[in-house]
């Protein structure tokens, strides 16, 4: 709309002469602005294609900023986590800090809340030399959503009351379509988890029949095995007349040893379904156990490292010293069991922490705070976080193979940063001479593939479909020779951590010369 319509939209009524060119005027800004605001509930028709709430706001803006002299827009929304607001779209981008620093002085001074409350716009005070600012609560039937805030182009001018009533529309349809989009979010979801219920229900039923169909053909087989029986003890009356008599009650109890056999069989039917539910109850039991084990185990382990440490640095401090030729060697002696001490409870606290990690995530109870996440920064933090175990190895080195460009990936940042330190703890523990290198790249499904390559010895066949498995250690003693003993539970965790983002891990080591670790993760759009 010009800026003439503007001011015409944004004046008083003009002289009865002009009257009828004014509300013609009126009636076809009203019309171009109803239009504008039903555009807005065209997202209804195509939330399945929305990632972000950002395209409603951006479109809400275009069709206010159109209609409207204001020279700086923004959409403040509510944190559904703590209820506070925050800035989701300034347009332009400039003018932000000038919204920002506005809605900071209306939270203080009680303006905002009002806003809040009046449910419609609210416009600041004229002041000479002063800009003018309009505040507009985005709301709901059934909750808020946000706040609109604007400042006007010219502070000289206002805003007619169909103007106001015009963005009420769009800003009201605009937190109706933020509605929608939520909405359709959380309905994804729990259809995402309806789905997830039938696949494993579906996958019982086949157990059941495939468990059915094996009963079966077990009672084929005996029944089988009964009829040839009695096939030949019916020759045997034909030939021998005289132990027809004896014949025949071997075939009464051969008859009732199938009644005793199918009645054993449904037993064990019972049974195993009834120790099939036990299993399952000790499973929860056991997971709980381990929790609650876990979490007494740390305060004691806590406190023999934290003496431990101390001991020995008493120790080396006031007692080493002063020991004679004569007791030297004893001191030695008992600083090197001190140091077995703080290694024995080092190691005994990282299984404790792995058997908790694990047991929360099997149970469901692991808290996934999600973010999108640059693969390259987390690939480098975990390189400086492995870095200290390559200065007393010369021969050993380090690389990354990240290509610029990667797309994120929505996880959670300390997960994901736990699955890379594991596979490179592990490629740096069985390798002594030669390189580590841990890269990335996108394949054509659109998933982020991640690898850590080494020079190690490799792992068999039989070893790669089992090194996943919880407590799985490697069975090389060759291999093992001299290197610390690690929980067994690092890779179950990191193959529970990656299945939870619908990505895949799996090994390869050709020949037995090295080994390549590969994970999968979808990336953003």
């Amino acid at each position: 709309m010009s800026e003439t319509g503007r001011q015409h939209a944004s004046s008083a009524a003009p002289p009865c002469p002009e009257r009828v060119a004014y509300l013609e005027e009126m009636t076809r800004f009203a019309l171009s602005a109803l239009d504008q605001a039903a555009a807005l509930s065209d997202f209804t028709m195509s939330l399945g294609k929305l990632d972000e709430p950002s395209a409603i706001l951006r479109l809400c803006l275009e069709r206010v900023g159109g209609l409207l002299p204001f020279s700086a827009m923004g959409v403040w929304l509510v944190d559904e986590e703590d209820s506070s607001f925050h800035p989701a779209l300034c347009s332009p981008a400039d003018g932000a800090d000038g919204l920002r620093a506005y809605v900071d002085q209306c939270i203080e001074n009680g303006s905002f809340a009002f806003a809040l409350r009046e449910k419609r716009a609210a416009l600041s005070a004229k002041r000479k030399g002063k800009p003018r600012y309009l505040l507009h609560v985005l709301t709901t039937p059934s909750r808020t959503r946000g706040m609109f805030v604007a400042r006007l182009a010219d502070p000289a001018l206002g805003l007619s009351e169909v103007s106001l009533s015009i963005l009420s529309i769009i800003l009201n349809n605009t937190a109706g379509a933020l509605e929608s989009f939520a909405l359709y979010r959380r309905i994804q979801g729990m259809n995402t988890q309806l789905e997830d219920k039938l696949t494993r229900l579906a996958r019982s039923e086949q157990q059941l029949t495939a468990h059915k169909a094996n009963l079966d053909a077990r009672i084929a087989e005996k029944t089988s095995e009964l009829s040839d029986a009695l096939l030949r003890l019916e020759q045997e009356v034909v030939q021998r007349k005289r132990a027809e008599a004896l014949l025949e009650a071997l075939n009464q109890r051969l008859e009732a040893k199938v009644e005793v056999r199918t009645q054993a069989l449904f037993r064990k039917v019972a049974e195993m379904e009834a120790a099939n539910k036990q299993l399952k109850q000790l499973e929860r039991l056991k997971s709980s156990f381990l929790s609650s084990v876990s979490h007494e185990l740390r305060t004691p382990l806590t406190s023999i490292l934290g003496f431990a440490k101390l001991i020995t640095k008493d120790f080396a401090k006031y007692f080493h010293p002063l020991s004679t030729s004569v007791h030297i060697a004893k001191a030695e002696r008992l600083l090197r069991n001190l140091d077995i001490v703080e290694k024995e409870s080092e190691r005994l606290t990282r299984l404790i922490n792995d058997v908790l990690d694990l047991t929360r995530i099997e149970s469901g109870k692991m808290l996934w705070r999600d973010e999108p996440l640059n693969l390259a920064e987390a690939a480098a933090d975990a390189v400086m976080a492995v870095e200290g175990r390559l200065e007393a190895r010369p021969g050993l080195e380090l690389r990354m193979d990240m290509p610029p460009g990667l797309p994120l990936v929505l996880v959670d940042r300390d997960r994901i940063l736990q699955v890379l330190i594991n596979l490179l703890d592990n490629a740096l523990k069985f390798t002594d001479q030669g390189t580590v290198l841990i890269g990335a790249r996108l394949d054509g499904d659109g998933l982020v593939q991640v690898r850590v390559e080494d020079t190690g010895p490799g792992i068999s066949e039989v070893e790669a479909e089992k090194i996943f498995d919880k407590f799985h250690q490697h069975s090389s003693h060759d291999t093992l020779k001299d290197k610390p003993k690690g929980t067994g539970l690092g890779l179950a965790i990191c193959r529970h951590i990656v299945g939870h983002y619908a990505g895949r891990i799996w090994v390869e080591s050709p020949g037995g010369q090295g080994s390549t670790f590969y994970f999968t993760l979808p990336a953003l759009a």
